[in-house]
C-alpha cells in the first residue's frame, strides 16, 4: 500500500537586520557626557571636559534622527549635566579665591589716615581731644613735643625722638588698674611701628607705671617715641581692657 507524500513547504526568507543608523555617534554622546561628568569638579581639567560634554551634545543630537534614539538622549542628557557642574565648580572656586584674597587684603594698609581699627572706631580723634568709653573712663593725649635722648637711651639709632602726654581721666564708680590698659605697644609713624624709648638718663624718659586711678581721679604720664628724622603721621591707639572698644590718635610728629 502507497501513502501519498506530504507536501514540503519552503521557510519564508528571512528579512535582513537594519543597520543602526547614528548607532556610534550615540555611544560617543555618552561616552563625553560621563567623561564630562566625572571631570567637572577637576579644576584644572573641566575646561577640557566641558568642551568635550559640549561636543556630545551636538552629537546626541544628531543621534536624536537615528535608531539609538534612547542612548542619543541619555548621552545629550549627561552632557548637559557636566556643563552645569563644570559652570557650578568653577564659581565655587571663583568664590573661594575671592574669600582667601579678601582676607589677605585685610591684613594690608591702604593709607596712612586709614591705620587705626577701623572696625572698632567711628572717628579718629586727633592730640588734644578726650575719647570717652561707656563707663566713664576717658583718655586725653596732648601734641608731641620733641625731645633729646640721651647716651644710653634705648632703641640704640634713633633718628628723632617725640614725647608725649597722656591723662587717664577715671569717670568710672570703680578704681581702674592702668596695667590693665594698652599703652604703647600699638603705635605707628608713617604706617611702621614706632619703638618706645627706654632713657633714663636723657629727656626721653616714659614714665608710665601701673598705678590705681580711683573714680573721680586723673593719672598722668609721658611715653616717647622713636620716629623718623622728618615730620610724618603718627598714631596711638589705647585699649582699657582686652576686646574693648580701642581709641586712637592720629596726628601729625
Amino acid at each position: 500500500m502507497t501513502y501519498p507524500t506530504p507536501p514540503v513547504y519552503a521557510q519564508p526568507p528571512v528579512a535582513p537586520q537594519r543597520p543602526a543608523r547614528f548607532g556610534a555617534l550615540a555611544w560617543t554622546a555618552v561616552i563625553l557626557g560621563i567623561v564630562g561628568v566625572v571631570g567637572s569638579w577637576v579644576i584644572f581639567l573641566n575646561n577640557l571636559t566641558a568642551i568635550a560634554a559640549f561636543v556630545g551634545i551636538v552629537l546626541g543630537v544628531i543621534a536624536l534622527f537615528g535608531t539609538r534614539k534612547v542612548l542619543a538622549a541619555i548621552g545629550v542628557v549627561l552632557c548637559v549635566l557636566a556643563i552645569v557642574l563644570t559652570v557650578v565648580a568653577q564659581q565655587a572656586a571663583v568664590k573661594e579665591l575671592d574669600k582667601i584674597l579678601g582676607d589677605t587684603n585685610q591684613g594690608q594698609v591702604d593709607a596712612p589716615a586709614d591705620t587705626a581699627r577701623q572696625d572698632a572706631l567711628k572717628e579718629n580723634p586727633t592730640w588734644g581731644k578726650r575719647f570717652s568709653w561707656a563707663n566713664g573712663l576717658s583718655v586725653d593725649v596732648a601734641a608731641p613735643v620733641a625731645c633729646t635722648p640721651g647716651q644710653y637711651a634705648a632703641p640704640a639709632s634713633i633718628a628723632r625722638a617725640v614725647k608725649f602726654e597722656i591723662t587717664i581721666t577715671n569717670g568710672t564708680t570703680a578704681a581702674f588698674e592702668t596695667a590693665l590698659m594698652s599703652v604703647g605697644t600699638d603705635a605707628q609713624f608713617n604706617g611702621q611701628k614706632a619703638d618706645m624709648v627706654f632713657d633714663s638718663s636723657g629727656g626721653c624718659d616714659s614714665t608710665f607705671d601701673s598705678a590705681t586711678v580711683l573714680p573721680g581721679k586723673t593719672y598722668t604720664f609721658h611715653v616717647a617715641y622713636s620716629v623718623g628724622a622728618q615730620p610724618g603721621e603718627m598714631q596711638l591707639v589705647f585699649e582699657p581692657t582686652f576686646n574693648s572698644e580701642k581709641a586712637a590718635f592720629i596726628g601729625r610728629a
